[in-house]
């Protein structure tokens, strides 16, 4: 009988190979998946924080006197929406204390609305954000139109809290804006 010379086992050269190149691919794969994963986590996280601004904005503007919110939207002498205030915002402000519009100025310099610039203007994890107060005008028509909710249209302002990113390039522009709507309560039924 012939014997046989036991043979060294083990891996070659090339299976070594084959199985690194595709270890190295799917750990690629993978790579890609958790950096994905970590992209939409961010963009999910400022969502959230912008979200939180614009319930913040809302939740202060609906402290603020009503009045004083209600006759810069609305003409009180016609009861109709002025035409020329924009929302309430601090794009036409330079800084804290100096505004272009006068109607917004006296918003801004309101002892009670001291705070407005830096609701409006807030920053969290250094990206600075800009929100804007806008009259939704639809939903006032639906209330004074609805013979139910009409007494409801002296007593409720319906607004609109947009919030954004000031420097869209943060995140590559992924940033949509965030918009929350609620109603200023007239003092009367708070």
């Amino acid at each position: 009988m012939s014997r046989r010379e036991p043979r060294e086992e083990g891996f070659t050269l090339i299976e070594v190979l084959a199985a690194t190149v595709i270890l190295s691919v799917a750990s690629m794969a993978m790579l890609a998946f958790f950096i994905n994963a970590m992209s939409y986590n961010k963009g999910n996280q400022n969502k959230t924080v912008m979200v939180n601004l614009a319930r913040n904005a809302l939740f202060y503007m609906e402290k603020q006197n009503y009045a004083t919110i209600h006759n810069y939207f609305i003409d009180s002498s016609t009861g109709e929406l002025k035409e020329h205030n924009p929302p309430i915002s601090s794009n036409d402000c330079s800084t804290r204390n100096i505004c272009d519009k006068p109607d917004l100025q006296n918003l801004f310099l309101n002892p009670n609305m001291k705070l407005l610039w830096d609701v409006l203007n807030p920053k969290v994890n250094d990206i600075e954000y800009q929100i804007s107060v806008s009259y939704q005008v639809d939903i006032a028509n639906e209330l004074k139109d609805d013979p139910v909710k009409k007494g409801m249209a002296n007593y409720l302002l319906p607004i609109r809290v947009e919030v954004s990113v000031k420097d869209n390039n943060v995140n590559n522009g992924r940033n949509k804006p965030v918009i929350v709507e609620g109603y200023i309560a007239n003092e009367s039924i708070r």
